[in-house]
């Protein structure tokens, strides 16, 4: 046991560092956003490490968000890694713990105002059922995010030559351009499965509780004491809740609505997920499904977006596309603000022998 568990440790070690490595080459500045958030749990809540049917989970998501309206996109990156592991069996219950480690990173436009961000994951399963179906969950997430800014790319007003460009030197007093914080998040979650045609789960995450100063002039002995040194990253709340049921053998309802809240800023997703299994006896299936997006903005909360999602599931691997149609851009008053992702999961063996099966 203890050297299974240590193999697939260093499993998801192994595919999330050679992961990392090519996310180093580009990267942004914000809170990773997912229109497929159920493709990166441990970005909606720590409590949700190692909810998985099967042994480990492998995932990624790549988010490409208005290239028709910007000249460089917003990008967002993630990739994640966890896995779980039996503890405290009785003859009525055996309880678990999920581990698992989470890269993510952005870059925002022409400047690149660059962060990424590395977190390792841990929750605690507390099996609370005679049947071993239904579990209570805490999870804790600590990380380290890099923000960096690119200079050479702004240009300031002494620089101007007053012929043809900017080519001076600045007098600008500028901070260091790359810097690190310490961030804290946690969550909880209830799942149970009550039966091998349903399950049903509901949690919520509360990130950054510590609220970093992010704040590139944050440093004691940056030289012009007048500048506001205090940027603080707001604690955001994450809440969800999913349920899948089959009404048939070959046909899978996932219905998800989950929520944000970070400073004044609110977020609605809420969506159908469909699987069809054509053939039962074959690991192969489809999933499609519409979403909404409500958000609130100067005109108040309202509907932001439609999304439409498709894919596909073979063996262990589970590949996902979404498009996201402002609704804007319908009416005429916005220009490309749409967004393209693409997912891919795979999971590890499938072992029943816990009896829990979430479907998150």
């Amino acid at each position: 046991m203890i050297r299974n568990a240590i193999s697939r440790i260093f499993t998801i070690l192994y595919f999330t560092g050679i992961l990392l490595l090519s996310l180093l080459t580009d990267t942004k500045a914000q809170d990773a956003h997912f229109s497929q958030f159920y493709s990166a749990p441990l970005l909606l809540n720590p409590a949700l490490a190692g909810t998985i049917d099967g042994t480990f989970r492998i995932s990624t998501v790549y988010r490409d968000q208005w290239r028709s309206a910007l000249e460089q996109p917003l990008k967002t990156y993630t990739f994640s890694g966890d896995t779980k592991f039996e503890i405290g069996q009785t003859s009525k219950q055996s309880d678990l713990v999920g581990i698992g480690m989470t890269i993510y990173a952005d870059r925002a436009g022409l400047f690149n105002l660059n962060t990424t961000t590395v977190t390792l994951t841990g929750a605690y399963h507390k099996g609370i059922s005679a049947k071993n179906n239904s579990y209570l969950s805490l999870g804790f997430q600590t990380g380290i995010s890099q923000r960096s800014i690119g200079y050479e790319e702004l240009s300031f007003g002494d620089q101007f030559n007053a012929i043809d460009g900017y080519t001076l030197n600045t007098l600008e007093e500028l901070p260091p351009n790359n810097y690190g914080i310490a961030d804290f998040s946690i969550g909880l979650l209830y799942t149970t499965t009550p039966s091998k045609d349903m399950s049903f789960n509901i949690g919520g995450g509360y990130f950054h509780f510590n609220q970093p100063n992010i704040s590139f002039y944050s440093k004691d002995d940056n030289v012009n004491p007048a500048l506001i040194k205090e940027n603080t990253l707001k604690a955001k709340l994450s809440l969800h809740t999913s349920m899948s049921y089959s009404t048939s053998e070959g046909i899978r309802w996932n219905p998800r609505i989950m929520y944000l809240q970070q400073g004044q800023h609110n977020e609605v997703n809420t969506g159908l997920g469909i699987r069809l299994q054509p053939n039962p006896g074959k690991a192969q299936a489809i999933h499609f499904g519409p979403w909404l997006r409500g958000t609130n903005n100067v005109n108040g909360f309202g509907v932001e977006s439609v999304i439409l999602m498709a894919g596909f599931e073979v063996n262990n691997w589970i590949f996902g596309i979404s498009y996201d149609q402002n609704l804007g851009d319908l009416s005429g008053t916005r220009h490309g603000l749409n967004t393209f992702e693409v997912s891919i999961t795979y999971i590890g063996e499938h072992d029943n022998s816990i009896g829990w099966c979430p479907e998150f």
